[in-house]
């Protein structure tokens, strides 16, 4: 069963812009039904900016009819209106509502605006102009991250455009206008290219699984099979009976396939970590050598298992440009983590089980490592802490 975001909204304002909102109370029968609900605050824009925009536009033009009495004839013809736009629009959901709204004020804002007439109704004018942009500019963002989902050839060709274009943007901008302006626009791309690339939770690029799905805590042992480690860990883990996913180097299933075998036999999940864990260069890696990996890594684990892996996690979780259309072209969803103590690094495990243990909570991926001296020690402490 998919996460939860939080974020039920119908409009691509409220998705892009509106944060995690709140539940709708009948949430669950929403998602029963396949329809979305609504975000907390669009029911709230609907029950309060809505009718206040109505019966201000309404009353502004009675006040200059009939003075200050238009403004209290003003309520019920609003609630009327209410009533009745609904009804002649034909809507019969959250997103008709939305859209129907939005687009006669849209319309109406517009004229009004170009008339370039004033009073009370002004502000209000101004206020739809603004959700208009802004709701256009959140529906771009969407196109622009759906099309950040397109697999296989047809989104690695998309993302060299996008990488390419915005390069050849700044060296336009630096050539038409002064150097110090490409070089800005450069330091900006490679500000957004860094923080896309080497964040490892970072869903800019694709999604990343962070939170286990069925709240309990999931344990994840990188960079096996190792002879001495694996063996042990799997005892471990037997002992407290707890599963894990293995995230397994390619090169290390082909030295050391028995062990591949022993993890699935005792029923652990077995997740790709790439052929040759390129830790410090995958991230800038052509999608060629990033296709070679992790297809390389996938038919030894499948050759030497039986089965073919379903998670997939980048060395260091550094994934690139074209880790996505790879991964989902191969059928493998990304998994990073939100519990580590750098323990690949870190030699000493009561500070590497201090970074894990105080705030390890239900729903969290914790990142551990074998094939270090401490692979062991800081399983069973957070084995003990998970029995807890």
């Amino acid at each position: 069963m998919p996460v939860r975001t939080g974020n039920r909204a119908v409009s691509a304002l409220f998705r892009v812009f509106g944060g995690m909102g709140r539940s709708n109370y009948n949430a669950d029968a929403w998602e029963q039904a396949g329809v979305p609900g609504m975000h907390a605050g669009e029911r709230l824009f609907l029950a309060v900016f809505v009718p206040f925009s109505l019966w201000g536009v309404i009353g502004a033009e009675l006040y200059r009819w009939i003075g200050a009495a238009g403004w209290l004839l003003a309520l019920p013809i609003a609630f009327l209106g209410l009533n009745v736009l609904p009804f002649l629009f034909n809507v019969r959901s959250p997103l008709g509502q939305w859209r129907s709204f939005l687009g006669v004020f849209t319309v109406w804002a517009a004229l009004h605006l170009y008339s370039e007439r004033s009073g009370w109704s002004q502000p209000i004018a101004f206020a739809w102009a603004f959700l208009a942009i802004a709701n256009f500019l959140a529906f771009l963002i969407l196109l622009f991250a759906r099309s950040l989902d397109w697999a296989g050839q047809k989104g690695i060709i998309w993302r060299l455009f996008l990488i390419m274009g915005s390069h050849v943007s700044a060296i336009l901008l630096g050539w038409h206008w002064a150097w110090y302006w490409g070089v800005a626009a450069g330091m900006v791309i490679t500000s957004f290219y860094c923080s896309m690339v080497l964040r490892p939770g970072c869903q800019w690029l694709g999604p990343v699984r962070c939170r286990s799905a069925n709240r309990e805590i999931l344990i994840t042992i990188d960079d096996g099979p190792d002879p001495q480690d694996t063996p042990v860990l799997l005892d471990l883990l037997d002992r407290h009976k707890k599963k894990a996913i293995f995230f397994l180097i390619g090169e290390k299933v082909r030295l050391y396939p028995d062990l591949a075998r022993e993890i699935f036999r005792r029923g652990h999940q077995i997740g790709n970590h790439t052929m040759t864990h390129p830790q410090a260069s995958f991230w800038c890696a052509t999608p060629w050598r990033t296709r070679k990996e992790i297809e390389e890594c996938q038919r030894v684990i499948t050759d030497v298992t039986g089965i073919t892996p379903k998670w997939f996690r980048a060395p260091v979780g550094h994934r690139n440009w074209f880790t996505h259309p790879i991964t989902k072209a191969l059928g493998l969803e990304i998994m990073g983590w939100n519990r580590r103590g750098f323990d690949a690094v870190e030699k000493n495990a009561g500070k590497v089980l201090s970074k894990i243990l105080p705030h390890l909570e239900s729903g969290d991926i914790v990142l551990l490592h074998e094939g270090t001296p401490i692979a062991a020690e800081v399983l069973e402490a957070v084995l003990i802490k998970v029995e807890k």
